[in-house]
């Protein structure tokens, strides 16, 4: 690992390994049939943690734009998640007592399909 790694929170040098999976190709690509003949991209699936805020993490290797360019799956398109997600959020609202006053944070939220949920509620996303 090289030394010019570091956390994206909180700027400590990644130096704890979580998991390496080594070369992978991106997830959901779609190679179209003229470019078969040709060697795929590979990226490394290094996943690091932060020694100091406990971030796991993996480098930056593309841009969203380029891995979600055509990408296939979205969950709002999953009418028995939606009906998980909406019951999940009910339950959180009450657990939590979610209120206007409360902000709601999703990582990794796909197409948002969680956070209109609580939006419905007048809860800030």
């Amino acid at each position: 690992m090289t030394a010019d790694v570091h956390c994206r929170l909180c700027q400590t040098p990644l130096t704890e390994t979580l998991v390496d999976l080594g070369m992978t190709p991106l997830a959901n690509s779609y190679l179209p049939i003229e470019t078969h003949e040709q060697e795929e991209p590979f990226y490394p699936l290094h996943a690091r943690v932060c020694s100091s805020c406990y971030l796991v993490q993996l480098p930056a290797v593309q841009t969203s734009a380029h891995i979600f360019s055509d990408y296939a799956y979205f969950s709002s398109y999953s009418t028995s998640w939606l009906a998980h997600a909406k019951a999940y959020t009910e339950k959180m609202t009450q657990n939590l007592n979610l209120t206007k006053d409360s902000f709601v944070v999703e990582v990794a939220s796909n197409d948002g399909y969680l956070l209109q949920y609580f939006t419905e509620n007048s809860i800030p996303v």
